[in-house]
């Protein structure tokens, strides 16, 4: 018998189907086996993880919605706010000097001034104390008015920015929403 044939023989005899190799190179079975396994750990390690951002996400938004309850009130609308005229005539008139408006609580605007409320605080069931910041007529300058609501309604600012006076009142403008 040859060499080829001894060869062949001796290959054709053995239990891995005739590849010695095989003994010393994972199969393709193994191969994928291992792939799975790693598949699987990383698709554990990636649900770990996305669960982890699914329960701090859901821990955010509780305590979102806590201090959103309990915070209401610092967002609710405030009596001061809305637009204001000297007169219910400055009220049509969107030119007057006569109006102003307040808005999101801590924005005041005036024909020719604006000033941002750095400080608010309750000084009375409805008036308060501000802090302003203003600009008006291309100049920066600070003031400390007590705005308040009379019993009537009507807005009263005193030593506020703007006006001669000490005292400036203002009637609540009922301004018609566009369609």
């Amino acid at each position: 018998m040859g060499k080829a044939k001894r060869a062949h023989r001796s290959s054709s005899s053995r239990k891995d189907g005739g590849h010695g190799a095989s003994r010393l190179l994972p199969t393709l079975r193994q191969l994928n086996k291992g792939r799975e396994l790693a598949t699987n750990v990383d698709e554990g390690f990636i649900e770990v993880v996305v669960m982890r951002a699914v329960t701090r996400f859901a821990m955010v938004l509780s305590l979102t919605a806590a201090l959103a309850s309990s915070c209401t009130a610092a967002f609710a609308v405030q009596p001061y706010e809305g637009f204001w005229a000297s007169t219910k005539k400055d009220c049509r008139d969107q030119d007057s000097a006569g109006r102003m408006s307040i808005e999101g609580g801590n924005r005041l605007y005036w024909y020719e001034t604006r000033c941002r409320a750095g400080e608010i605080t309750a000084d009375g069931k409805q008036s308060w104390k501000m802090r302003l910041a203003c600009e008006g007529e291309g100049e920066k300058f600070r003031s400390n008015p007590r705005v308040s609501v009379a019993a009537d309604g009507r807005l009263v600012i005193e030593n506020g920015p703007v006006g001669q006076a000490k005292r400036q009142t203002y009637v609540r403008c009922e301004i018609a929403k566009k369609r």
